[in-house]
C-alpha cells in the first residue's frame, strides 16, 4: 500500500476542507467630489481601502490629478479600513501629484483607520 492509498473505515467520508468566500467586488469604497475649482479639489472617500478597492482609486486618483489643480485633498474621514495596499496607492499618487506639481493633501478626519496608517507612514518614512 502506498502513502496515498490508506485505508479509511468503512462508512466514513474523506475529510472535506471549506476554502474561504470569496471577497465581494469592489463596491465598498467610495467617492465624491466635494468641491471643484480650477486651483484646488476636494474629495471625500468613505468605506475600506485595500486590494479590492485600490484599482478604482487609482483610477479617480489619476483623473484628478490629470486636471492640474494647485491642490488636491482626500478626505478620508470616512474610511473604516486602510489596508497597506491603499498606503501604497497613496504613496504612488503622491509621487505623481509631486511629479505634477500638484500639492496631494491627506486628511485622516475623524477616521482612526486613517489616522492611525497615515501615522504609520510617517513613521516609517522618517
Amino acid at each position: 500500500m502506498t502513502t496515498h492509498e490508506r485505508q479509511r473505515a468503512p462508512g466514513s467520508d474523506p475529510p472535506t476542507y471549506r476554502l474561504p468566500s470569496p471577497r465581494a467586488p469592489a463596491d465598498g469604497l467610495s467617492g465624491r467630489t466635494r468641491w471643484r475649482t480650477p486651483d484646488a479639489i476636494v474629495v471625500e472617500v468613505t468605506g475600506e481601502i485595500d486590494a479590492c478597492t485600490v484599482p478604482r482609486l487609482e483610477a479617480a486618483l489619476d483623473d484628478h490629478l490629470r486636471a492640474g489643480p494647485g491642490v488636491l485633498r482626500l478626505d478620508l474621514g470616512e474610511v473604516g479600513f486602510l489596508g497597506a495596499a491603499g498606503l501604497r496607492a497613496l504613496l504612488r499618487a503622491h509621487e505623481r501629484a509631486a511629479a505634477l506639481g500638484v500639492h496631494l493633501v491627506l486628511d485622516p478626519g475623524r477616521s482612526h483607520a486613517a489616522a492611525r496608517a497615515l501615522a504609520l507612514l510617517d513613521r516609517l518614512r522618517a
